[in-house]
């Protein structure tokens, strides 16, 4: 089976964690264009990673003792001083393993294209699952392998096509409103609790209550991965169903047979937006598009929420008062307070650790094994990540302190079981939908086109893509 390899395009949003935090970190600009060039793979590849998926369950990440040098690549930019630690840390309790860190650029994916063309593809690569599954014939299936024990199994069926697994999540992202609590306090006259929020008319009169306060009730970030990725792809997700039932639903748009606009859960969410729309900080310039100033507005009390996710700390973390407190709560998409989907926090396993079968010997691959064994369980990797990033890790054995708190309301949602997977398989959305449906949804929030515009515009962007596998 051959596979294109993924468009540059997806860089952009996705380097920044579809797809968790997927900005730049300031103005809506799109990332460079490019050509995406085909894996070819062989034959004997394919049927060899075939076999190593059967017999996963006996293989043990042991290397001979031997010296053996490896490669680690990485897109989670900004974190270079901590892989870097990581490495020296891993390297003195792992002697004799020897870890090359290559650090992603501007552009991650042409990176890791050219590595692979001049025959050095990394031992280990931290990429987005699209990219792994458009490229499983290189990697080695990870099914069966004991480290697996450790990863908290909702978080892996991102990283799992056709019933293998061919990567271990990184992190786990929240993705909804964040709330102001001192503003949102101020507004119901007591203590917030976000679970009272069940249904959307709960949302309109929590924007009320805070308006009434001369306060801006939510804040909507303009730019097209936050709306084309994170917001319009919840339309595909839990609230359609199980996995089955999305990619099932999304093959019957490419294939013609259902329009977007005659789907309850896409008007539902459509229905929210406009809502949000009304109470919006940025409705005079609604394309003002800069995440640091929007972050401002929430730490400094001018909005009550915020349509973005856990991420968003590292804007917000230098900016809050002593004392303040900041959480994340679902988008409510109808008024039934029976369903969980309003209630279950949407949570992107943005990024996956995979090794390379196709290029690294044996040995390089299980001593691959061992260093994402160390980064996903060990309790120094663990602290180190959990400081610097601010948001829950996907681990059984997890017990670092997380000094986010948008992370923490993330990790009570997982430790509490409320939440959904924001996809369900990687292949689902295109690497390209924020950027083609995420203009669709910019030029709907200012009023450019109306609702039938946005779903047919929508239903041909779909029209032009492939159907989608479970």
């Amino acid at each position: 089976m051959k596979r294109k390899m993924i468009s540059l395009l997806m860089t952009g949003v996705l380097s920044a964690s579809v797809l968790a935090g997927c900005g730049n970190g300031g103005t809506n600009n799109a990332s460079g264009d490019g050509s995406a060039a085909s894996t070819e793979t062989s034959e004997a590849t394919a049927e060899a990673s075939e076999e190593k998926a059967d017999a996963g369950s006996e293989e043990k990440a042991e290397t001979s003792g031997e010296p053996v040098n490896i490669s680690f690549y990485t897109t989670e930019t900004g974190k270079d001083d901590m892989y870097q630690a990581l490495i020296e840390d891993f390297q003195e309790k792992n002697p004799g393993i020897t870890v090359e860190y290559i650090a992603a650029g501007d552009d991650q994916l042409q990176q890791w294209m050219a590595l692979y063309a001049s025959n050095e593809g990394p031992t280990v690569s931290l990429m987005d699952p699209i990219n792994i599954w458009e490229n499983q014939e290189r990697m080695r299936p990870l099914t069966g392998e004991a480290m697996l024990d450790n990863v908290e199994e909702a978080s892996l069926s991102t990283m799992t096509f056709n019933g293998t697994v061919y990567a271990v999540p990184m992190s786990a992202a929240g993705i909804g409103l964040l709330y102001n609590k001192k503003v949102c306090d101020a507004a119901v006259g007591g203590d917030f609790d976000p679970s009272s929020i069940k249904t959307r008319s709960d949302l309109k009169d929590l924007f009320d209550k805070i308006e009434a306060t001369g306060v801006a009730g939510t804040c909507i970030t303009g730019v097209n991965w936050s709306l084309g990725a994170h917001y319009l792809c919840q339309t595909y997700g839990a609230a359609i169903g199980d996995t089955k039932a999305r990619v099932d639903y999304v093959n019957s748009i490419i294939g013609g047979e259902t329009k977007e606009i005659d789907n309850d859960v896409f008007n539902g969410f459509m229905d929210t937006l406009d809502m949000m729309v009304e109470y919006n900080y940025n409705k005079n310039d609604p394309l003002v598009g800069d995440v640091n100033l929007d972050a401002m507005a929430l730490a400094e009390g001018k909005c009550g929420t915020w349509f973005m996710g856990d991420w968003a700390w590292t804007y917000m973390a230098e900016l809050v008062q002593d004392g303040d407190e900041f959480g994340l709560m679902p988008v409510p998409h109808n008024d039934d307070p029976d369903d969980i989907t309003n209630q279950y926090l949407p949570t992107s396993y943005a990024k996956g650790y995979c090794v390379d079968a196709s290029q690294n010997t044996e040995e390089q691959q299980l001593a691959g094994l061992k260093f994402i064994e160390y980064i996903t369980s060990d309790g120094y990797s663990q602290e180190a990540q959990a400081k610097r990033a601010g948001q829950a890790l996907p681990f059984k054995n997890f017990t670092a302190t997380i000094d986010s708190p948008l992370g923490k309301s993330t990790a009570s949602y997982i430790s509490s079981g409320k939440t959904v997977d924001f996809y369900g398989t990687p292949s689902l959305c295109p690497s390209d939908i924020w950027y083609e449906c995420g203009a669709y949804m910019c030029a709907y929030i200012t009023g450019a086109c109306d609702r039938e515009k946005l779903a047919a515009d929508i239903d041909a962007y779909w029209a032009n893509q492939e159907k989608r596998e479970y």
